[in-house]
């Protein structure tokens, strides 16, 4: 699995399976064997090599953009945080505006039933007096 970007090892197991496969002398069939076997080895680590760089340069660029992910919900879970945060105040402010508008009512409520009492007890003088005037 050649690549432009050949790592350090990928080419230094290379060049060995070169320098590895270069005949000196006559070989005898046996050791010409174990040096194809080795050289193919090499060639097999280099590629090796070659795959898992590349495996690791892909699954850096997924880390970057998963970092880049989570920074991204940081932030918006901090911009909720805010939110809540603001609709928790609004809610207070509600509640102590309708706890005032309670109290208020009960203050309407008792000035408008003491006022009916008031008009009952000036209509029944007025009866009174209407009455006292009919009979004298």
């Amino acid at each position: 699995m050649p690549t432009s970007r050949a790592s350090l090892l990928a080419t230094l197991l290379r060049a060995a399976a070169d320098w590895a496969g270069g005949h000196h002398g006559a070989p005898k069939p046996a050791r010409a064997e174990r040096r194809r076997r080795s050289r193919q080895r090499l060639k097999d680590r280099a590629a090796l090599s070659d795959f898992f760089r590349d495996r690791c340069q892909d699954l850096g660029g997924q880390v970057d953009a998963l970092q880049q992910l989570v920074a991204g919900l940081n932030v918006e879970r901090d911009r909720l945080r805010q939110q809540i945060k603001l609709h928790h105040e609004m809610m207070e402010d509600l509640g102590r505006r309708n706890a005032y508008l309670l109290d208020q009512c009960a203050v309407s409520q008792h000035e408008a039933e003491h006022w009916k009492r008031f008009v009952e007890g000036e209509r029944e003088r007025e009866a009174e007096i209407a009455q006292k005037l009919q009979l004298n």
